[in-house]
């Protein structure tokens, strides 16, 4: 039996001390986890997940003690990060499938063309579908990628160790082990090491050549925060010296072009049918979308500054 099994509530309700049992086993399947994670043993963290859940669950109705429901949350915390790496390593060795491929669709696929509904046989789909699991395979998109960047992925992409367990641990001490939770921790962990490392950064890409608004995209920060960082530390960009005397970008004739491409969207977006959307694209989908209205909406805002 696998320290996953070991977890089923079938063996709680067994134990003599309940409690005692659900720490004692929780502290085993935290070896098994990382056991499970350097063979890539993804199934088995995606089943020990599910069953921790089962136990946290089960401890709080049956009122075990807030110290075996927090162990039991602990696990599943763990175990989500450890699909994450999971699915992240197999992306990496092409085992998984990555943004972009396409999953198999059904053989009796309709689509719609010229007004008309056609079917569209496996065969001629072929050489455009991945036969390799989706990283949905294993949790939901909402797992993965949470209401508010705070699922899996924001615990896992660019997430040390150290950082994830700093942010467990202090989530634990408050007794809130909920995945948002952890989340914000690891957010507040980064930003404040973002905030002390942002001149060193600065004045490294700034050295290598990078301009202002290319050192923002790579440090995560606005353009006009990472030229205020630069000048409160006396560090000099030279590429935005060069990127000032010898280009002009024409702000009116962007916004003007801006505009008529998002009235000709908005016309399109009546077209759209949300059944039909491809299940496997949705989140990318969703997440991008996300990051390109806060982008307008950005401009927007300034623009109203201007008109008050």
């Amino acid at each position: 039996m696998t320290e996953a099994a070991a977890l089923a509530t079938l063996d709680v309700e067994a134990a003599a001390d309940p409690a005692l049992y659900v720490l004692q086993a929780c502290e085993r399947a935290k070896a098994w986890l990382a056991d499970a994670l350097e063979h890539g043993e993804i199934d088995q963290i995606v089943e020990l997940k599910s069953q921790a859940e089962a136990i946290r669950v089960y401890t709080a109705q049956k009122q075990l003690g807030k110290d075996a429901e927090l162990s039991a949350a602990e696990i599943v915390r763990r175990a989500e990060r450890g699909i994450g790496l999971a699915i992240r390593r197999g992306q990496e060795a092409g085992e998984i499938r990555n943004r972009g491929e396409r999953g198999p669709i059904s053989a009796d696929y309709v689509r719609v063309r010229g007004g008309r509904e056609e079917s569209v046989q496996a065969e001629q789909r072929q050489p455009t579908t991945c036969l390799k699991p989706s990283p949905t395979d294993f949790v939901t998109p909402a797992e993965l990628f949470g209401a508010r960047r705070d699922g899996i992925y924001a615990m896992t992409d660019d997430v040390t160790d150290d950082e994830f367990e700093s942010a467990l641990s202090e989530s634990k001490a408050e007794g809130n082990l909920a995945r948002a939770n952890v989340v914000r921790k690891v957010k507040i962990a980064k930003e404040s090491a973002s905030v002390s490392d942002r001149p060193s950064l600065i004045a490294n890409l700034a050295g290598k050549g990078y301009s202002s608004r290319q050192i923002s995209a790579q440090i995560g920060v606005r353009d006009d925060t990472v030229r205020e960082v630069a000048h409160r530390n006396g560090i000099e960009i030279p590429a935005d010296a060069v990127m000032t005397r010898t280009r002009k970008f024409d702000s009116n004739r962007i916004v003007r072009e801006t505009v008529h491409t998002l009235e000709g969207l908005a016309m399109g977006l009546d077209l759209v049918v949300p059944s039909d959307l491809d299940r496997s694209e949705v989140a990318a989908w969703s997440k991008s979308l996300t990051d390109s209205i806060r982008a307008v909406n950005r401009l927007i805002k300034q623009m109203k500054e201007l008109d008050q």
